[in-house]
């Protein structure tokens, strides 16, 4: 990207501005993509992230600054909020036998309704105070490291992490065995709200938020979940946590490119996006093929 903008003739990709928001968006979006990561590698596709994220700022941003509080107590109150709220949704789910993708829009749809019931319907905004320094560098790091960790530990290190992977891969399998695909729902919920809690916490310091309606929310959601599927192909030489956070990386950086190009937004943004992701899709659904060519020729040309 920075050859592409040097070529073109702009020359301030490298400034400290722009590294800055590389920087800063690229940690919103890896937190945001290691919760739903976490749900979809669980074999669940949850569409409520997006309200449980938005709704958890507006409690715990506003009542952080009626009772003129400081950012810990902002910290907090996300992850408290947001494990609250998503235990909700596992109780609703666990419990209602509705599937996950109607339960999970039927909860998304509550949650944004109690926006516009809380707070006068205002909102949120606290970009101008200090409450909002962990949407900034290099605060917004703390935050991030939490997330990973929790992903991570629960993953590679819990019980109910590694029999999420065998619910994933044949729910009817798994159970016969004995795991308790409730408890285990419950669990995935309890770190994913406190992921989903770290996230509040950033967005509710870079963003005006007002109350929500109509799925909206979803489309919130959804503009962070590319880098989960670059993340998913990247983590095959590493592991999937950190392929995120360098697709997230990654993502930001093509953004702030197309800023500097001056096509950062509208329908040209949107076409290059759409090119990338189809090729980058292309070229990870082929990867195995183009490397099974790539190695053939190589022990040809050597023998």
């Amino acid at each position: 990207m920075w050859l592409i903008t040097a070529l073109c003739g702009a020359d301030n990709f490298v400034s400290p501005i722009i590294m800055r928001q590389v920087l800063t968006e690229g940690s919103l979006t890896a937190i945001i993509a290691l919760a739903i990561y976490l749900q979809f590698k669980n074999g669940r596709f949850d569409f409520s992230g997006g309200a449980t994220m938005i709704l958890t700022a507006i409690i715990a941003g506003n009542v952080t600054y009626n009772a003129g509080g400081n950012v810990f107590m902002f910290l907090g109150l996300c992850i408290a909020v947001g494990v609250i709220l998503s235990l909700i949704t596992s109780i609703i789910y666990s419990f209602s036998r509705v599937p996950v993708i109607i339960c999970t829009i039927a909860v998304t749809l509550v949650y944004e309704a109690i926006t516009y019931l809380i707070f006068e319907a205002k909102g949120l905004n606290i970009i101008s105070y200090d409450i909002s320094k962990f949407g900034k560098i290099p605060f917004i790091f703390i935050p991030l490291i939490i997330a990973i960790l929790f992903f991570l530990f629960y993953s590679n290190f819990t019980v109910e992490g590694k029999r999420g992977k065998l619910l994933s891969m044949g729910q009817r399998s798994a159970v016969s065995i004995g795991i308790s695909e409730k408890k285990n729902v419950i669990a995935c919920y309890f770190v994913t709200g406190i992921i989903l809690g770290l996230g509040a916490l950033v967005y509710g310091s870079q963003n005006i938020i007002s109350p929500q309606s109509n799925l909206s929310t979803s489309s919130i959601l959804f503009s962070y979940i590319v880098p989960v599927f670059i993340g998913m192909f990247l983590g095959k030489a590493s592991v999937d946590a950190v392929g995120i956070a360098v697709a997230s990386v990654g993502m930001a950086i093509m953004n702030s490119g197309l800023d500097c190009l001056g096509v950062g937004g509208g329908g040209v943004q949107q076409i290059i996006f759409g090119i990338f992701m189809l090729g980058f899709y292309a070229f990870s659904g082929q990867f195995e093929k183009l490397k099974s060519l790539f190695m053939r020729k190589t022990l040809k040309n050597t023998i």
